[in-house]
């Protein structure tokens, strides 16, 4: 009892802000409510604050390899830096400029592109601010923007004409790509291996894509009536998990959703204390650590990779590390994923060396927790199989159905597994009844049967 206590203990002061092995991607956001840029771990967490005291901050971009933050502030009308980690920020453009509004970094070519919405241009420096140039002139209001650096393309939005467009890196080619449906189109971001864009328009309160060439537009998500002035605005994705991720200045909130926009969830509210008007979104997607069923960092998974899912899910904390079928929720289901797809092995198997057996009854009966009266004693290799910290009926219940008993690896199986009712019925009798005389005389359970 003392060590299942201690352990949970534990888990919940290192569960997950000491799990610094199993990272999240990193998302940043501009607020021009509060005039901050943030950043946290994509599920909400660990929100840290950047840089404050702008103006009016719009844009925001990352230079991940030097560590350094960019954006744009149109109260002041400039574009400045300062370091991610701190430090005091330096003017890069203070003239000529009459709204910054979207800015991005090509890094490797020593770039930096933005939209100006009053000046109705596009426009581009070093990223030390020297040598500006102007590349489309003559637009709308264009205002967020990003790159396709293998076809050199620049997409932006613009809210003065109502249309998505897209030039080469040098201002060449114009072509516009969206120019119906459109009222207030905001943020951009680009899925180039899927072909698509997907942008938010916060006059019509949708969030939508199209193919890269403007075709097959489709709504994702609409926002639904809520008693106030909705207003989606900076997209940001994350394809390799399937996330599409948006801010909304109106609702205070940063959403997110599966790529086709099923699963809307809120990541922070205004409830959070930390969101005003959130502006601009950007995702950090470098270096990211998946820790699969290793939630330990020890190079396998084992016993306590599990007892800490459980941890997880019977504290309802929802922490995201865990979501291993990845339904922005840490539930049983997990727990199952954990145990028959990342393990590919069977509730029941106490021991986790890949099959359902006699040994692991004798190792839970021997454990002798069952039914003990004991609150929440017992561990998986204790027979907690069903995630309620108790080895009761509900667990043997569990492991049965699973259907593993004696079949050797799951791996191995061949169609559906039928039980072998009438050797467990037996196997069970005769180790309750081991346990039962346990109890009575005292004496220590065989190691083997």
């Amino acid at each position: 009892m003392t060590r299942i206590l201690f352990l949970a203990g534990l888990l919940s002061v290192l569960l997950p802000s000491q799990l610094a092995w199993a990272q999240l991607p990193k998302m940043y956001w501009s607020d021009r409510g509060a005039n901050t840029i943030r950043r946290a771990d994509v599920d909400g967490t660990h929100s840290e604050l950047l840089a404050s005291g702008m103006s009016q901050v719009r844009g925001v971009a990352v230079d991940f390899s030097n560590g350094m933050l960019y954006w744009a502030d149109n109260g002041a009308d400039r574009i400045r830096r300062a370091p991610i980690d701190g430090g005091l920020p330096e003017d890069l453009v203070t003239t000529g400029l009459r709204f910054p509004a979207g800015i991005v970094l090509d890094v490797p070519s020593n770039k930096m592109y933005w939209a100006d919405a009053s000046a109705g241009k596009i426009q581009r420096a070093n990223l030390d601010g020297s040598n500006v140039e102007d590349l489309a002139t003559g637009l709308g209001s264009p205002y967020f923007l990003r790159l396709d650096h293998a076809d050199r393309h620049i997409y932006w939005t613009d809210y003065g004409t109502d249309k998505i467009q897209r030039s080469d890196f040098d201002g060449g080619n114009l072509v516009d790509l969206v120019t119906t449906g459109l009222q207030l189109p905001r943020g951009i971001d680009l899925d180039l291996a899927g072909g698509k864009m997907y942008w938010a328009d916060r006059g019509t309160d949708r969030i939508q894509r199209a193919n890269l060439d403007g075709s097959n537009i489709e709504t994702l998500h609409t926002v639904p009536p809520q008693g106030v002035d909705a207003a989606p605005h900076g997209v940001a994705l994350d394809v390799e998990r399937g996330h599409l991720y948006w801010v909304d200045n109106g609702l205070v909130t940063i959403q997110r959703s599966n790529l086709d926009g099923s699963g809307v969830a809120n990541i922070l509210t205004s409830a959070s204390g930390i969101l005003k008007k959130p502006w601009e979104i950007v995702l950090d997607l470098n270096q990211i650590t998946e820790p699969g069923c290793d939630f330990d960092g020890d190079g396998s998974c084992t016993a306590a990779d599990v007892d800490a899912l459980t941890h997880v899910v019977m504290a309802g904390t929802n922490e995201l590390v865990f979501d291993l079928n990845d339904d922005q929720l840490v539930n049983q289901a997990d727990r199952v994923s954990w145990v028959k797809d990342w393990k590919e092995t069977y509730f029941g198997d106490a021991d986790l060396n890949g099959e359902f057996d006699t040994s692991d009854l004798v190792t839970v009966f021997g454990a002798g927790k069952y039914e003990d009266l004991i609150p929440q004693n017992a561990s998986w290799t204790d027979g907690d199989w069903d995630g309620d910290w108790d080895f009761t009926s509900g667990d043997l219940v569990a492991a049965f159905r699973d259907g593993g008993y004696e079949q050797g690896p799951l791996t191995g199986v061949n169609g559906v597994p039928e039980p072998r009712s009438l050797s467990l019925v037996a196997v069970c009798l005769v180790l309750m009844t081991l346990v039962s005389r346990q109890a009575k005389t005292g004496s220590s359970f065989p190691v083997a049967l």
